[in-house]
């Protein structure tokens, strides 16, 4: 689904394009911390983000690829909507401390309610991971490490790799490790890999992000058809 550089000199650093992202350490936590305040940073004055994506979902139980498309938007004030488009049609919109799971094709919706005191696991968007989520809540989750092996002159890399799994089923991760790579210019999510627990991979792939564009309040509206089945899950 997350979520957001080292002090810059007054701004200009962003404002020229120049990211200061090549830090001497070769310490993998330790610049994995200084990237991740690096985005949090970059991200702090942007209020939405929308864009498209594709996704391939490897079944490591049926030797099959899942190849899907669609769109996302996300406002700051706790707001995201997912669209895959058809043949896979599905919605996954959140509205603060409730998450919508709506598939077309057999008018259903499953509805989850969170409360403030659930635990960060939880509360985390992973498909906001990239932009900027803070700091402090991603280490209380993840371990985050550099990955110099992936590091290219256009862009840097990530791995996400939960602290401890849950051992409820409702708090399980259901994955053993994310993958994020981000441009080095713009500071922007480029592709993402989840190593999900079951041997399934899942990579997607972010296109034409744009930054600070106005979404109309009916992106966010849980407005299904009215024979739409609601299921309510806790």
């Amino acid at each position: 689904m997350l979520v957001f550089i080292i002090l810059m000199m007054g701004g200009r650093a962003i404002a020229s394009g120049v990211m200061p992202v090549n830090t001497p350490t070769t310490d993998t936590a330790v610049k994995g911390k200084e990237l991740l305040t690096l985005l949090e940073t970059r991200y702090k004055e942007t209020q939405t983000y929308q864009g498209e994506f594709t996704q391939v979902k490897k079944s490591e139980l049926f030797l099959e690829e899942v190849h899907s498309k669609g769109k996302f938007w996300y406002h700051k004030t706790g707001r995201f909507r997912c669209e895959y488009l058809p043949p896979n049609a599905q919605v996954n919109l959140i509205l603060d401390n409730t998450t919508y799971m709506y598939i077309p094709e057999i008018k259903q919706v499953e509805v989850y309610h969170f409360k403030p005191t659930d635990s960060p696991a939880k509360r985390l968007n992973r498909m906001l991971l990239g932009f900027g989520a803070s700091v402090k809540d991603v280490l209380e989750v993840y371990d985050v490490r550099w990955l110099p092996e992936e590091e290219t002159p256009e862009s840097f890399a990530l791995i996400f790799k939960p602290i401890h799994q849950s051992t409820t089923e409702e708090e399980d991760f259901q994955f053993e490790a994310i993958k994020i790579w981000v441009r080095k210019d713009t500071l922007l999510p480029s592709r993402l890999v989840f190593n999900e627990t079951g041997g399934d991979i899942t990579e997607v792939t972010l296109t034409n992000v744009e930054l600070n564009k106005k979404i109309k309040d009916s992106v966010f509206k849980a407005d299904f058809p009215k024979d739409t089945e609601v299921i309510e899950q806790n």
